[in-house]
């Protein structure tokens, strides 16, 4: 399904050599295959639910190398808006150029802030989230959520982890996080059925959490 018109959030890693391309508001972390729809190895289209129709970006992987004008799909297919290029009415092809000729070597804003973040701690932790947050990269409410339980201000926390569980349903550790975040504000049930979520989701193959053992915990209290 063609959708014109569709701002797009640019994000840029030159280190991993990937670009994402996504309306505002969306991440691809932490979303099953079926929301994917590869055109080749490196490049996929994301779609706005498992099985959906209606495209919402898409991801490039070894943008150095990746030659979109090798791909009839990437200029026939949906037209995006990217306000970060001046671009409108555009297709994937004419961003991915864009983003050769401006981002071959050079990261977005907001990922230069996410990769200091990741190495701070505390405090400095904090204030880097925020500032990428506030660029626009929404993977950041899942720092700034981790980075709030490990300050124990878990009421803060809640917020951040809630919303990134709904960004990105299948992250298991957002949803190990949100149920510490729950135990610590006195609500075990929702806890339960975070951790609960966590642990399904790590039985369907997802990454493996400690959400298992704490749900143990939980139950032995219940009894």
């Amino acid at each position: 399904m063609i959708v014109p018109g569709a701002p797009l959030f640019i994000n840029r890693d030159p280190d991993l050599d990937w670009l994402i391309a996504l309306e505002y508001g969306r991440v691809c972390d932490g979303h099953p295959s079926g929301q994917f729809r590869p055109v080749s190895e490196q490049f996929a289209w994301m779609l706005d639910r498992p099985g959906g129709r209606r495209i919402v970006g898409f991801c490039v992987h070894g943008v150095r190398a990746f030659n979109p004008e090798a791909h009839g799909a990437l200029w026939r297919g949906p037209r995006f808006d990217a306000p970060l290029f001046g671009l409108t009415n555009a297709t994937a092809g004419a961003i991915i150029l864009a983003t050769q000729a401006a981002l071959l070597d050079e990261p977005t804003t907001n990922r230069c802030f996410f990769t200091a973040a990741v190495s701070a701690e505390g405090d400095e932790a904090l204030t880097l989230w925020r500032q990428c947050l506030e660029c626009g990269d929404q993977m950041a409410h899942y720092g700034l959520g981790y980075t709030l339980l490990a300050l124990d201000r878990p009421r803060e926390a809640y917020g951040h982890l809630r919303f990134y569980t709904e960004l990105s349903p299948a992250n298991g550790w957002a949803w190990c996080f949100l149920g510490q975040a729950c135990e610590a504000l006195g609500d075990p049930a929702e806890a339960r059925t975070a951790y609960a979520r966590a642990v399904e989701l790590e039985q369907r193959g997802g990454e493996e959490t400690d959400a298992s053992d704490r749900l143990n915990e939980l139950e032995g209290e219940r009894r």
